[in-house]
């Protein structure tokens, strides 16, 4: 059936096309401006993505386990990676279009380009070799503008790639950490079953509508239609522009050669994906070294291991608190000035053990919120353990505040233990569910004291 399809006709007029002939002609010079402004811009890109990844794990991976929490980590690697490969071949553009428009000024200030009988310390055997070989310069220019062409057409294919993950990010993002928390365990269950099979049933659809048999049916050909255009649906809109990239190297490249090209570049992109995804994951997860393990070196126990960032005069200027924060390691002063992180990643657990209670409806706004901010102080009060070596304090003055640059939100308290050791101690925090018996360990902080002589 596919042999019985005519191909489109140009519909332009005469006009016209001297108009699109003139600006491929010029498009060189552009093809330079946009692949300087394109890797400037992805240079720029891995600070704004730095930014926004930390504030979601600190937000909503702080507590958080499985797909929530390797999701966002995945997503991020990807467009990472996306960018390097991006800029790459911005980068191979730049250098080919600025090479070949030294050529093309080479060739006007020789219009006859290389003449191999007059090159010196040469045979004539050796110049007819090398004429066979390289040809004439004005054919290599032609020949190296059409791959410039096809690279540039290539990089920004790959710019809509980039736009369609950025976009499936966001709506992953938007299903996992705004949804699921309000959805019940039970019901999120089946919700994932149902999209597993959803996913199962159409890369199933993708390889029975593949064959050959079932595409030639009339039935086949229907369904193989109705899948393509829900393929299109996952483009976010971006098909059409991309059609056009795509469709035009299918119908002009042998399949084989397509084929190894596009193996070629998956691994490629892959390899770069599986080199950043290790590279952020132990970067986020400094105390995980897979690769650089000790026999006798663990740092998985919080109160046997120095965390620079529950110290404040350690931790970088900018960085988030992770759980919790006290002045420094080593206290030379007899209290201690704790800060506890509140991640939204926590209000899951918060809203289910301390539901809002309903407020009079005589109350004015101002009321309700003044008798609201006391009732999350009582709450939380209730709800935090803290623990000074052997000594726990009952409800721990706590207090609402924003810490650093990021101005985290959490709860604020000074402590004052009575049963500080000269040397070593330890303060640890936890989080008590009146569902359970036990608290649940938010960090453990060791410290020394030190005190003034």
């Amino acid at each position: 059936m596919s042999d019985n399809t005519p191909s489109p006709v140009s519909q332009l007029t005469p006009d016209e096309q001297d108009k699109l002939r003139e600006l491929t002609t010029q498009s060189w010079n552009l093809e330079l401006a946009i692949s300087g402004v394109a890797m400037f811009a992805i240079l720029q890109l891995p600070d704004l993505l730095e930014s926004v990844f930390s504030y979601l794990r600190y937000n909503y991976m702080t507590h958080t386990t499985g797909a929530a929490m390797m999701f966002p980590s995945l997503a991020y690697s990807l467009i990472r990676a996306t960018c390097h490969v991006l800029f790459a071949a911005f980068l191979a553009n730049f250098v080919m279009r600025a090479f070949w428009v030294g050529l093309v000024g080479l060739l006007a200030v020789f219009p006859s380009g290389i003449r191999y009988d007059r090159i010196p310390f040469s045979t004539p055997y050796a110049q007819q070799r090398m004429a066979d070989e390289l040809g004439p310069l004005d054919r290599y220019i032609l020949w190296l503008d059409k791959r410039c062409n096809i690279v540039f057409a290539l990089a920004f294919q790959f710019v809509f790639f980039l736009v369609v993950v950025a976009l499936l990010y966001l709506l992953g993002l938007l299903i996992y950490l705004v949804i699921q928390p309000n959805v019940p365990a039970n019901v999120w269950l089946g919700v994932k079953i149902a999209l597993g099979a959803l996913v199962a049933v159409f890369y199933l659809a993708i390889i029975l509508l593949s064959q050959k048999k079932v595409k030639e049916s009339p039935r086949g050909i229907r369904l193989h239609y109705r899948l393509a255009k829900l393929m299109q649906l996952m483009m976010m809109g971006l098909y059409r522009h991309t059609s056009y990239v795509t469709n035009t190297f299918y119908s002009n490249i042998r399949s084989g050669k397509l084929v190894q090209s596009a193996v070629i570049f998956m691994l490629v992109f892959f390899g770069v994906f599986i080199l950043e995804y290790t590279n952020d994951f132990s970067r986020v997860n400094g105390r995980i070294s897979p690769f650089n393990s000790r026999h006798l070196y663990s740092d998985r126990v919080d109160s046997l291991y120095i965390e620079p960032t529950v110290y404040d005069n350690q931790r970088p200027e900018g960085a988030f608190i992770g759980a919790a924060s006290i002045q420094a390691d080593v206290i030379r002063e007899p209290y201690l000035r704790l800060f506890i992180a509140y991640p939204k990643a926590l209000d899951t657990l918060l809203k289910q053990v301390a539901p809002e209670p309903a407020w009079s409806d005589t109350l004015s706004r101002q009321a309700r919120r003044q008798q609201y901010a006391i009732w999350s102080s009582q709450q939380i009060r209730k709800l935090i353990r803290i623990t000074v070596n052997d000594s726990a304090y009952a409800q721990p003055n706590l207090l609402f505040a924003k810490a650093g640059t990021q101005e985290q939100r959490g709860w604020q308290t000074v402590l004052v233990p009575g049963n500080l050791k000269t040397g070593h101690n330890l303060l640890r925090v936890a989080l008590q569910d009146p569902r359970k018996k036990e608290a649940d360990p938010l960090v453990s902080i060791p410290f020394w004291y030190v005190p003034e002589p």
